[in-house]
């Protein structure tokens, strides 16, 4: 799949919202939900082990792929081309994130290890998580802590062990050092979607 191709394309028809991170609360509207997570592979990546050399970068969308995740969120669990909003947290930080309360599954999850032209192709290699994963987001729910998503993998880019760990108490930490005394997250662990 070429994710950073159909991301930018996405992103200049102006049909993708791409998510990096928020600031404080009042970005939070009352259709969305924040969630506070993170996501770490085994072996952590290493500075030099991205080669991302979009064509035509005009939009610095290399940005989106350095050290980052995208994943791809939808209101049904399943992958569409185009579903409408992708989060980009930043790998082995706690992320703070906002998502579309209807938006309750990440159905596409990657993390781009290569990106570059080829005999004037698109050459991309990404790591691919597994998916679809459920978000349990209620009603009620201003915050939501997801957990760590552990991704063991291999030389190929190929995710052999994922695990949704329970950092719950480190993540708290994080998130009163950004937010303050703001209501603790409702602790709702990421799960496979049935």
């Amino acid at each position: 799949m070429r994710i950073l191709a159909a991301l930018a394309a996405a992103l200049l028809a102006g049909c993708v919202s791409v998510s990096e991170g928020v600031g404080s609360m009042s970005e939070v509207g009352s259709d969305s939900v924040l969630i506070v997570g993170k996501v770490e592979l085994l072996p952590k990546l290493r500075p030099d082990e991205q080669h991302v050399n979009p064509p035509n970068d005009i939009l610095n969308s290399k940005r989106y792929f350095l050290g980052r995740a995208v994943m791809f969120m939808s209101d049904e669990a399943r992958y569409r081309e185009r579903t409408g909003n992708a989060l980009n947290p930043a790998l082995e930080e706690t992320f703070f994130l906002k998502v579309p309360r209807t938006q309750k599954f990440m159905v596409k999850g990657t993390v781009t290890m290569e990106m570059r032209m080829r005999s004037g192709h698109l050459d991309q290699t990404d790591l691919v998580f597994p998916a679809p994963l459920r978000l349990d987001i209620r009603p009620g729910d201003t915050a939501i802590y997801v957990g760590t998503l552990r991704l063991h993998r291999d030389e190929f880019h190929e995710v052999t062990k994922a695990e949704i760990r329970d950092d719950y108490a480190s993540a708290i930490v994080d998130y009163r050092r950004k937010f303050g005394a703001a209501a603790a997250p409702r602790k709702a662990l990421f799960a496979p979607a049935k």
